[in-house]
């Protein structure tokens, strides 16, 4: 159920646990509560949204191939076994165990901080002609611009640069929304009874020498390949130093483009800001081996939020298959010491299994390495979409995306202008 900062105050303004956030490392805790904790009053649930995004699908929904409301769901379902309170958390009281919100203060016995991520914003003097795009708002914006420019093009008014996009940031994000759109430019070419003015242009910028550099370099040699297949220029060494309306200056070169995008990565939450100890460059907090905040053992960090120093791995990445390992762990760790547990056998400490990473490159490719096993092309994107449809929150999310990429044949893309044909969207 959710609560009003009304109803909290008649009844309890504390929760013997509270958690920061929804996302796949709160979610994944929720849905593993501890029998202790499932009671009325014993668990909160902190979220300043009602919905909840599945992140690593806005790329598709940009592209049409996936409708909005597939990837919405409730932060909360009815049979929710805690109680809910949508605010925004804005520091932590670490001397009083109270969490700060715009809501007013909540006590806490144990406090689970997973308030996720947020894109890096282009520098300073950049940021005015660049679209971010780390949120569902963010990918409906690009979709609304493609569709825009692509519809100009097939009536001759499109300006020079008019149909090139231009992608900073050859990360995992980076490269699945490049080859999504070289992808969608191909189909619509297709499906379009007209032809457009100019030719389209997909470049994706890197400022280093490789593509996903924190992945195995076998990643790097497939997305160079694929997205070579799928039109896609990729430029490696060439930081972006200048931009403006028409374009931006990449590697020394002008190169106009009216679709600007920047994904060079996420940063932590500000709220993990005012938090002792220390921080790596994207702000995330260091922790301990049992996730917990060093001299705070009461304060957990997960997900993008924190960083957790694998004996053999090194710091983990700020990846969802970080955070749906994290979450079910601490529910057990919570588990044991509501039971009275305090050593190091009673209380092991985290271990993250290395499943491996799957990437998306374009509708009908991908690469992967599951359990170190390399592969690539159909049968990866065959593990990606599985992996994501298994980890999705709700039966109606994957049934409505499974039905998405189903139907795109039939169907179409969403929110696209075929010549004169739009395809009308609720949203």
């Amino acid at each position: 159920m959710t609560q009003t900062r009304n109803e909290l105050e008649t009844s309890s303004a504390d929760a013997r646990l509270v958690v920061v956030g929804a996302g796949f490392a709160g979610g994944s805790l929720l849905r593993n509560l501890p029998p202790a904790l499932q009671r009325p009053g014993e668990t909160l649930l902190v979220d300043r949204a009602e919905e909840y995004t599945f992140i690593p699908l806005i790329h598709e929904v940009a592209v049409g191939r996936i409708h909005p409301d597939s990837i919405r769901m409730p932060v909360a379902p009815h049979d929710a076994s805690y109680s809910t309170v949508r605010a925004e958390a804005t520091g932590v009281d670490l001397q009083n165990d109270t969490l700060l919100t715009s809501s007013g203060p909540i006590k806490y016995q144990y406090l689970v901080l997973a308030p996720g991520s947020v894109a890096i914003p282009p520098p300073e003097g950049l940021e005015e002609h660049f679209q971010t795009f780390w949120s569902l708002e963010d990918a409906l914006r690009l979709r609304s611009s493609l569709n825009a420019y692509w519809s100009a093009a097939l009536h001759g008014d499109v300006p020079p640069g008019g149909l090139t996009v231009d992608i900073v940031g050859g990360g995992a994000t980076g490269v699945e929304l490049a080859a999504e759109v070289a992808a969608l430019f191909a189909y619509l070419r297709k499906r379009s009874a007209r032809r457009p003015a100019r030719e389209h242009r997909v470049v994706l910028l890197e400022a280093t020498d490789r593509l996903m550099e924190w992945l195995d370099p076998y990643y790097h040699k497939v997305a160079m390949e694929e997205l070579g297949r799928l039109g896609v220029e990729v430029w490696l060494n060439s930081p972006v130093r200048e931009a403006e309306v028409s374009g931006v200056r990449a590697g020394g070169e002008w190169l106009p483009a009216a679709v600007r995008v920047w994904t060079t990565g996420v940063q932590a939450n500000p709220l993990l800001r005012g938090l002792p100890g220390e921080h790596d460059d994207a702000g995330r907090a260091r922790v301990d081996e049992h996730l917990t905040l060093p001299g705070h053992p009461n304060v957990y960090v997960l997900g993008d939020s924190g960083i957790y120093e694998h004996p053999e791995l090194g710091p983990l990445p700020p990846t969802a298959s970080v955070a749906v390992q994290q979450g079910p762990w601490v529910a057990r760790d919570l588990k044991r010491r509501l039971r009275g547990a305090a050593s190091r056998r009673g209380r092991p400490p985290f271990r993250f299994f290395d499943r491996g990473y799957a990437v998306s490159i374009g509708p009908e490719s991908g690469v992967a390495d599951p359990l170190g096993v390399r592969t690539r092309g159909r049968a990866a994107q065959a593990l990606y979409r599985s992996v994501l449809l298994y980890f999705m929150k709700s039966r109606r999310g994957r049934l409505l995306t499974g039905a998405d990429w189903a139907m795109e044949r039939t169907l179409g893309r969403v929110g696209f202008d075929y010549g004169g044909q739009r395809r009308a969207v609720k949203e």
